[in-house]
């Protein structure tokens, strides 16, 4: 039960402090808070025999909404663009594992809260699967979904405890399996001062039995608590790690905290808590160690969060000293892995039988950030896994997910190893004293939108075989929402999840009528810490169309062979290499049999698909199970320029594991480029131009330097190209002399700079010297539609009208306001056929545009141009064309269009009269379309939307 308000229903100071950055920075020195109040309780079979039903707050028609704040990131200052050519667009053919258990956990009517949404988690043990939603838990047998322990209001786990951790039962609650203590772990949050966060450890693994109870306080309101276990084989980073997103009169920043576990598993009354506020990371997680081993000696607990500007994950490392716990450090800045880019997906999600979407919480990495550690002869020493909903390429809502490897950086004799040591058998050094971050590196990742419905609400984890298991809800106008569940073994395809099972068929024939969205807020993958091979997965249905009648569903599964002995082929350098041949040795690669479960015996190596040219020679070949070899491919330094990729198979019985290697390689440094388009000393050239040089063998990139002095002391735009043109992303000055060189690179880095060169702009929109204008089209909208046409879905579309007078637009013109749900609409031009031999082509039209912004530098809502060929498709016109309006913001995550440029700020006065170029479209019969895109949220203040008028295209022969 989260505490968040969507923005329309805020009060204006309200909006105004959630669009204003964290209120401080970061802490860098440690909140110390002890447990303020404790003891150990009487057995909750005791308890409950006692306690009274709990009173919902609503019920299925007319649902308590928990209010809902659901941030947006502040501003988006980069030019990311999706890589939709790495996204999973189709199935496997290989099904997940099919669902095994299936049965229905609380619903709202035993929640005892009736609230919306559920905000649904539940955690497995050695014999049960405890679920709390909302206001109640419940327990169930883990084998057979059986009731042991019939839903029961929160607050009994503190009945005798006193304090608002008796006498409140707010939820946003947590059941978390401790499987190195087998203890339960159950927690909530108090929302109304004194704030506090309730947490009870059992003292037995009995869910029935005594509990330790805890009451930590702080001053500000932590909405959207998670918990994780982390615990390392020195017991010196043992915590129940927590985060928090701190509220006062305005967002305050994540708090990420850590609980002294060995103190709380023991009873102690003044247990310790270290917190560490302020952070800008709405939606981190702390990372959840699962069954498996303890997380090696000295390492330290880690949280976990996305950047979408950047595409990088970030992880802060908090390095414990229970011993003096003020002493305990955070990372200064996180560490960043980057990843493909992606971005999130922040649209409402569609569903079937209601025009009322669903929340898809895009701003938020999903619980849990599960990880679990293998022997250090494994393919990974600790793995990572997490999920959050990304924009996949039809525009939908899909799971992108990641798995990283965390690596220790100090390591105990004969317990651990280097990472790439070689098992060559050098002592090791000992653990030094002081804990240590571990050490971060992607291992796989990837975007699940298989079809065009949405896929989102996620949850992850990972099993004793290295395989993955996700689950997550799906939706579409054509489908109610159902629960499915997917997966990949460690063999698999890299970047792949299985074709899909449904954890609902048959029972979720509903949809959510609510006009609130809610959905979530979060659901859980837990796996069975007995065979450490069985994963559960909780979250919500509908049985039936209604306003808030939520219900949950547990469902387990399990691949096959799971635990069974299996091998890996990893590389323990980084798989690509790139290299300058120019007095290098041939390329090498340190390669590994990483094991799992007790796997022993040869694997024979051998090279698919290596470079023609060179050999590939191993070390050891077969390699000894687990063990090393390293890879040389011998003439390799001898191989032309260029990119190589092959393949390592590992071969054992009939089993065949692969890695896949790259190669990229420079045999000398480039020659200096000779610089072709616009001429030396051009002169009418056009303020963006694109500037041209002929490709210099062996160059991978080109740096570009444009400047207002010969001696290029005033750069007024710079970039670079992997081909050779580039298009100047600044609009430069008219009738002005500029002078621009380039410089080459590869491997063996840059090559000689080009000889200068220069060219005069000439003024835009003017024909140039020695042609005559002829106008080809020309409307000024005063005499009705003239083959104009709209198109697009959405709300409100383009109309002709007489603007609002701010907009300094005095007649009619074509407009369209700045929408308020998720909307595309399109304003078409009539076909205009150009013609050929023409020195250049213009279009003029008058105009004024205005959408929501997303900081300085990003629209949320946006406008842009689009031309289409004969019967070709729209496409975007870029900056390059737009000579005296160019965009002025980034489109944000989550936009049909993000991550390219658009218009959305205010006009700096009245209207703007544009000018684009359409030069090479020549003889092509041309159509134009103004395109606005909106979200479902907040517009931007009136006069608001884009207005249209007077366009005219002509040519210059």
């Amino acid at each position: 039960m989260v505490l968040r308000f969507r923005p329309a229903a805020l009060h204006a100071a309200v909006l105004l402090a959630l669009c204003a950055p964290a209120a401080h920075a970061a802490a860098v020195t440690p909140d110390v808070i002890r447990a303020s109040r404790h003891d150990v309780s009487a057995p909750m079979r005791d308890i409950i025999r006692t306690m009274p039903p709990a009173l919902p707050m609503g019920s299925g028609d007319e649902p308590f909404l928990v209010p809902n704040i659901l941030l947006k990131p502040e501003s988006r200052t980069s030019s990311l663009v999706p890589d939709y050519s790495r996204a999973q667009t189709r199935g496997t053919g290989i099904p997940a594992p099919a669902v095994d258990l299936s049965f229905d956990g609380i619903n709202q009517a035993t929640s005892g809260c009736g609230c919306l949404p559920p905000d649904t988690n539940g955690d497995v043990s050695d014999e049960h699967y405890i679920q709390w939603v909302n206001g109640g838990w419940a327990v169930y047998d883990k084998t057979t979904g059986a009731t042991v322990q019939a839903p029961t209001p929160g607050n009994s786990f503190f009945v005798g405890f006193g304090g608002k951790c008796e006498t409140t039962n707010s939820g946003d609650p947590i059941a978390l399996w401790d499987p190195h203590a087998q203890r339960w772990v159950m927690s909530q949050f108090v929302t109304t001062a004194p704030f506090a966060q309730c947490v009870a450890v059992s003292t037995t693994s009995d869910p029935l039995g005594t509990y330790a109870r805890y009451e930590f306080n702080w001053p500000v309101f932590g909405d959207y608590p998670k918990m994780g276990v982390w615990t390392d084989e020195g017991g010196t980073q043992d915590a129940y790690t927590l985060i928090t997103h701190e509220f006062g009169a305005s967002f305050q920043g994540a708090a990420l905290i850590a609980m002294d576990r060995a103190a709380m598993l023991a009873g102690e009354p003044d247990a310790a808590m270290v917190r560490f506020a302020g952070f800008d990371a709405y939606g981190v997680q702390p990372i959840h160690l699962g069954p498996g081993e303890l997380a090696p000696n000295g390492t330290c607990p880690t949280y976990i969060h996305f950047d979408a500007n950047t595409a990088d994950y970030l992880f802060w490392d908090m390095c414990l000293d229970w011993d003096t716990p003020a002493n305990t450090t955070i990372s200064a800045q996180p560490e960043r892995v980057a990843v493909a880019p992606f971005v999130p997906f922040f649209d409402d999600v569609q569903q079937q039988g209601s025009a009322n979407g669903l929340d898809s919480f895009g701003s938020n990495l999903m619980y849990r950030a599960t990880a679990r550690t293998f022997p250090a002869d494994a393919p990974t020493r600790t793995s990572l896994v997490v999920n959050h909903v990304v924009q996949g390429p039809l525009q939908q809502a899909g799971i992108g997910w990641a798995h990283f490897n965390l690596r220790p950086t100090s390591i105990s004799a004969g317990n651990d190893r280097i990472f790439g040591d070689g098992f060559d058998g050098a002592p090791l050094p000992e653990i030094p004293a002081e804990p240590a971050p571990s050490a971060k590196s992607l291992v796989d990742e990837g975007t699940y939108a298989p079809d065009a419905s949405n896929r989102w609400m996620g949850g992850i984890a990972i099993d004793a075989s290295a395989n993955i298991g996700v689950g997550y809800s799906q939706s579409s106008a054509l489908m109610h929402p159902q629960l499915q569940i997917t997966g990949r073994a460690l063999s698999d395809e890299p970047g792949m999840l299985r074709d899909e099972q449904n954890c609902t068929a048959g029972v979720a024939n509903g949809s959510q009528t609510s006009t609130s969205g809610r959905w979530g807020d979060y659901s859980s993958m837990s796996l069975d810490p007995v065979d450490q091979c069985t994963f559960y997965f909780t979250s919500e249905y509908y049985a039936t169309t209604s306003a808030a009648s939520w219900r949950t569903r547990v469902c387990s599964f399990k691949f096959e062979g799971c635990g069974d002995p299996d091998f890996a082929i990893v590389a323990d350098s980084p798989k690509r290499l790139e290299m300058c041949a120019v007095g290098a040795s041939d390329p090498q690669w340190e390669l590994r049999a990483g094991v799992l479960n007790g796997f022993t015996g040869p694997v024979s190596l051998t090279a698919i698909g290596a470079p023609g040219g060179s050999t590939p020679n191993f070390s050891a070949n077969p390699v000894q199970a687990p063990g090393t070899s390293t890879l040389t491919l011998a003439g390799g330094a001898t191989l032309a320029s260029g990119e190589y990729a092959f393949s390592v198979e590992g071969t054992s019985g009939a089993n065949t594991r692969s890695v896949a290697l790259e190669l990229g390689i420079s045999s000398a440094a480039p020659a200096a480029p000779v610089l072709t388009t616009p001429a030396d000393d051009a002169t009418g050239v056009k303020v963006v131009p694109t500037l041209s040089w002929n490709a210099v063998p062996g160059a991978l990139s080109y740096a570009i330097e444009v400047a207002s002095d010969a001696g290029f002391t005033t750069i007024v735009a710079s970039g670079t190209s992997n081909v050779p043109t580039w298009a100047v992303t600044a609009v430069l000055d008219s009738e002005t002399e500029y002078f621009w060189r380039v410089t080459p690179d590869n491997y063996c880095g840059d090559g000689p700079v080009s000889t200068t060169s220069s060219f005069t702009t000439g003024v835009p929109g003017e024909c140039p010297t020695g042609t005559t204008a002829t106008v080809l089209f020309e409307d000024d909208m005063q005499s009705g539609v003239n083959g104009w046409t709209t198109d697009g879905t959405g709300a409100a579309g383009w109309t002709q009208q007489t603007p609002p007078a701010a907009t300094g637009l005095l007649t009619t013109a074509w407009g369209i306001p700045n929408n308020a749900t998720t909307s595309d609409r399109g304003l078409v031009s009539p076909t205009v056929q150009l013609p050929v031999g023409v020195a250049a082509t213009i279009l003029s039209f008058d105009t004024y545009h205005k959408f929501e912004i997303d900081g300085p530098s990003g629209c949320w809502d946006n406008g842009t141009i689009e031309a289409k060929l004969g019967a070709g498709v729209f496409n975007y016109l870029d900056n390059s064309r737009l000579f005296t309006d160019p965009y002025d913001g980034l489109a944000s995550p989550g936009m049909l269009n993000a991550g390219a440029l658009s218009w959305c700020h205010t006009p700096a006065s009245g209207p703007i009269h544009s000018i684009v170029d359409l030069d090479g479209f020549e003889g092509q019969d041309l159509q134009l379309r103004w395109r606005a895109v909106s979200d479902s949220n907040t517009t931007a203040p009136a006069p608001n939307g884009m207005y249209v008028d007077n366009v005219k295209i002509e040519v210059c022969q």
